[in-house]
């Protein structure tokens, strides 16, 4: 048996009837089929080899591009609606924070690389302003919760996220998907694929996605709107008995209008912390209809971004029990953004950044199995260059009773080139003692340098030129026992330490500053359960950690600090401990259940607020309860399937920040959505109506502490969308 599954040329398909089927794992929908979705078994890859999901010891979500396109997920923020533990949030277009388990980095800045990876078709992405392009003919998506520093390593701190394409095949097959809402929303995808020549296969695929913006500006063009493309190619060459080359090519690009946020003045109370206040802010301006999609914005700003790559992936196989795989990719982007960062009528307050971004990425690895030894090792190389620009800038300011500058100025910017050069080589192996229990022991070494070029400015004459160089080497490593008791039942008990380099902060306010932090290291344990009951009806898994961090890399704003608050990631430690559960059930034909709970509590010790005491905290966007379920109930109508679904999202009181000042803390809501389908008789046309956020609950998914300028920056969620959507299979 190869650990390495080929590339394929073979019908894609046939690996979709192994759809994901645990509480979050994707749902492979027979058609005009009368019977309940079936728990059928589920092929991850969750340790870069092909695996039953109830095979592997790692806390596991997947969702299939079929289940994807079900229930409707067309951008990468929905998949965290039915996976316990995560939040995916892009509170505007340039900032998207992935938080798994409590641990992400919810700063803005565009050089930072998050502690939860993105992988794409098995190549690394570090940028956060790549995250948020959208989902589109997907084979599967998977979410691994807890650190995967020994096979993924590049910070894979908290988990990963793995996005996989649908592949080229022989066969001439494809679908069409157009979707129209309120908002003006008007979104289409598709693809086309089949056999070029005998050896060859192609495949092309293709998403746009459309909308006027859901946030009302009185006295101009709405924001939150959407002008967005994407466009993938993909080739496939059998190129021998024992090779496969897979080459794609993708572009996507954005052009829309800034964000705006919920407007209300702040100031800082006496521990240094922002508070939001009724009432008008510094420059007379107050927005009374409480209303935070509706607002008054004089600046409505842009957003670009282009994004173009290639990805080389060949694998060959050197024997019955050996196989080398090759991922090569390269990526590069270009950005500029702009907002109303007062978010009022008047010339106050803009932030406008931009960023020229570039990464290589080589990996090598070398997959073997024994009788009863399954081992693999590799050797990793990643460049990147952050060629990032950002300035606040402040028109008419009064800086006191009797004074005003009267024309722009420039808070703060800085022009910096930050240069990131990586290299690591790993090794897994997973041993088997006896039928009933496996040993798995990981290692991997890294080494980072970080070359930066800061030149920091502003109009107080207080620039600052600096530049750096900075080296960090870190072990991760990972021991596992795995014990299966019975064929339906797996245990496992997990120790491994991960961690993620440095970096700097480049700072903009006055005073400028280029501020370093160091590495953090993470130590966790995990224990869990796999199991299935009642002939294969009802699959419970369930999952308790303990996390250990030293160094925690927390972004912190300090408001009491210069004319605009200082922005900077401090290094405290912290640790956590909590649970999930994942359970899925088809008690009657046609029935499916989906439910999920965490439950979390967290400590960030020590942490120096700005009027310097000393306390703990919590991590950021970890609520200590969270509940996700998912209610469908399908059958036979009119010679087709009809299938009507509700669900839930649940999230209990968290803090934007590890600092909780009264303006960081969100209260608890909850989300639902519902949706009704049918597919035709031909089993190739099928039509869906869907309501998202049937509620019209109205929630925070982000907030920035601007007390020192008499603002809070808030982010609330989309209000209750609606469409319809008809597709197309062939």
């Amino acid at each position: 048996m190869i650990d390495e599954p080929k590339l394929p040329i073979p019908h894609p398909r046939g690996k979709l009837p192994l759809a994901m089927a645990c509480l979050s794992c994707s749902i492979a929908l027979a058609p005009h089929a009368n019977a309940s979705v079936l728990i059928e078994e589920v092929v991850v890859t969750a340790q870069k080899r092909e695996q039953n999901l109830q095979d592997v010891g790692i806390s596991v979500t997947a969702f299939s591009g079929d289940q994807l396109r079900e229930l409707g997920y067309k951008n990468s923020t929905d998949i965290a609606q039915q996976t316990p533990g995560l939040n995916y949030i892009q509170s505007h277009p340039t900032l998207t924070t992935i938080n798994i388990r409590g641990i992400s980095q919810n700063d803005f800045a565009d050089h930072l690389e998050p502690p939860i990876a993105m992988v794409v078709d098995n190549a690394y992405v570090s940028s956060m302003g790549a995250a948020s392009a959208q989902l589109f003919d997907i084979e599967r998506v998977e979410v691994l919760r807890g650190p995967q520093g020994t096979l993924f390593g590049r910070n894979a701190t908290g988990g990963l996220l793995h996005y996989v394409s649908v592949k080229p095949s022989q066969e001439v097959e494809g679908y069409l998907s157009a979707t129209a809402g309120n908002y003006k929303s008007r979104q289409l995808e598709g693809a086309i694929g089949g056999g070029l020549t005998e050896n060859l296969a192609g495949r092309v695929s293709f998403a746009m996605d459309k909308n006027d913006g859901y946030l009302e500006n009185r006295i101009g063009e709405n924001l939150r709107d959407t002008d967005a493309q994407a466009l993938r190619v993909q080739l496939a060459w059998d190129a021998g008995e024992n090779s496969d080359v897979l080459l794609k090519l993708h572009h996507a690009k954005n052009d829309s209008r800034g964000n705006g946020y919920d407007h209300s003045a702040a100031f800082a109370n006496e521990q240094g912390l922002g508070v939001r206040i009724s009432g008008p802010d510094w420059t007379g301006y107050e927005d009374t209809d409480n209303d935070p999609h509706v607002g008054s914005y004089d600046d409505v700003g842009f957003f670009r971004r282009e994004i173009n790559g290639t990805t080389l992936e060949v694998v060959h196989q050197l024997g019955e029990q050996l196989t080398l795989t090759s991922v090569t990719d390269y990526m590069r982007m270009h950005k500029d953004y702009r907002e109303d960062a007062d978010s009022g009528p008047n010339a106050y307050f803009h932030f406008e950044t931009g960023q020229d971004f570039k990464q290589f990425s080589q990996e090598v690895r070398l997959n073997g199995e024994l009788e009863s030894l399954r081992w693999q090792a590799g050797l990793y190389y990643l460049d990147i260059r952050s060629d990032s620009r950002g300035v606040f800038d402040l028109d008419n300011f009064p800086f006191g009773v009797g004074s005003d500058f009267g024309e722009v100025v420039n808070v703060g910017g800085h022009n910096t080139v930050l240069d990131t050069n990586s290299w690591a080589i790993f090794g897994q192996t997973d041993f088997d003692l006896s039928d009933e229990l496996t040993a798995t022991l990981g290692l991997r070494y890294t080494e980072d340098t970080r070359d930066v070029n800061y030149d920091g400015f502003d109009n107080f004459d207080t620039g600052n030129q600096e530049q750096r160089k900075r080296n960090f080497n870190n072990v991760s490593y990972k021991a596992q026992l795995d014990w299966r008791p019975t064929d339906e039942t797996l245990l496992f008990a997990s120790v491994t330490q991960t961690h993620k380099a440095g970096n700097y902060r480049l700072g903009i306010g006055s005073p400028n500053l280029l501020t370093p932090h160091d590495q953090e290291e993470l130590l966790s344990y995990e224990l869990g359960i796999k199991t299935e009951m009642m002939d294969g009806r009802l699959r419970l898994n369930a999952t308790a950690f303990y996390y250990d961090y030293s160094d925690y890399q927390a972004f912190v704003v300090d408001p009491t600090v210069g004319v605009a608050a200082t922005l900077d990631i401090i290094n405290v430690d912290a640790d956590a401990k909590g649970a999930e559960l994942e359970i899925i059930a088809s008690p009657i034909e046609g029935l499916d259940i989906l439910f999920g709970a965490t439950w979390m509590d967290s400590t960030v010790k020590d942490v120096n607020y700005p009027d310097g005491t000393v306390s703990d905290s919590e991590l950021p966007y970890a609520p200590t309860y969270s509940l996700n379920g998912l209610l469908r109930y399908q059958w036979s109508a009119f010679d087709g399937t009809m299938a009507a679904q509700i669900d839930f999202n649940f999230s209990d009181d968290f803090c934007f920040s590890v600092f909780c000042a009264p303006l960081d803390q969100e209260s608890s809501y909850l989300v639902s959505n519902a949706r009704v389908s049918y597919d035709f008789p031909s089993g190739d046309w099928g039509v869906s109506a869907f309501v998202s956020n049937l509620g019209d609950e109205e929630y925070r998914v982000y907030a920035l502490d601007l007390a020192g300028l008499g603002l809070s920056n808030s982010s609330f969620a989309a209000p209750r969308t609606y469409g319809i959507s008809v597709d197309y299979t062939f």
